[in-house]
């Protein structure tokens, strides 16, 4: 664990203002090692709904201000020859969702964005992948269900794992994925969904139910 912590408050919608905070902390500590993006906007919407201005809002937070810290980054990694940058998507980057299309295009867009951004810095030892997750026991999953148990429990009973991942799961991988331990790692979107993206589900069929010695065959 570090010695100690550092906190800045910061729109990273002020791209200047990020840019600077990412240089700066390189120039506090000599060198940047480790670069997390995670600061999503989450504006749901039909699209016959949905403005403009809130389509642009997804993918200004969560596609602009990850291009700026990437290349600011970038900037001070490639000559260091080292340095690892994790980008939060989603699983609405992977797979179609109803009333999340703005998001779920931001989050695609930033998915292959990390991966020609990973060829570029390959040469260089620097790594850049993509941590994606599926439904996590937070504040923004609570809004999301309204707070109602009901809702949340149709959601996670719909995860193979049967279950929300928790905050601190989805922190290992990005932790996994930031270490030495993960040297020879790039250009990887990484599910952390409890299996929900790999399953081909069909709602209330249940073939265990099913007596298959009498099927026509």
């Amino acid at each position: 664990m570090p010695d100690s912590f550092t906190g800045h408050e910061l729109d990273v919608g002020d791209t200047d203002a990020f840019a600077a905070l990412i240089n700066d902390t390189a120039k506090e500590h000599g060198r940047l090692d480790v670069l997390v993006n995670n600061a999503p906007s989450v504006i749901g919407g039909m699209v016959v709904d949905q403005t403009l201005q809130e389509w642009r809002a997804n993918f200004g937070t969560g596609v602009d201000s990850v291009f700026i810290g990437v290349q600011a980054a970038l900037r001070i990694m490639i000559p260091q020859r080292s340095g690892s940058i994790i980008n939060i998507s989603s699983v609405s980057s992977l797979r179609a969702g109803i009333a999340s299309g703005a998001y779920g295009a931001a989050k695609a867009a930033l998915n292959q964005f990390s991966q020609c951004a990973a060829m570029e810095a390959a040469p260089h030892n620097v790594r850049i992948n993509v941590v994606a997750p599926g439904a996590v026991d937070t504040p923004g999953l609570n809004a999301a269900t309204l707070k109602n148990a009901a809702v949340k429990k149709i959601i996670t009973d719909a995860i193979p794992m049967l279950r929300a991942a928790t905050p601190e799961e989805v922190a290992q991988a990005i932790c996994f994925l930031a270490s030495d331990d993960a040297s020879f790692i790039t250009s990887v979107i990484l599910p952390v969904d409890g299996g929900k993206t790999s399953q081909l589900y069909v709602p209330a069929f249940d073939i265990t139910n099913l007596d298959n010695r009498s099927a026509d065959r």
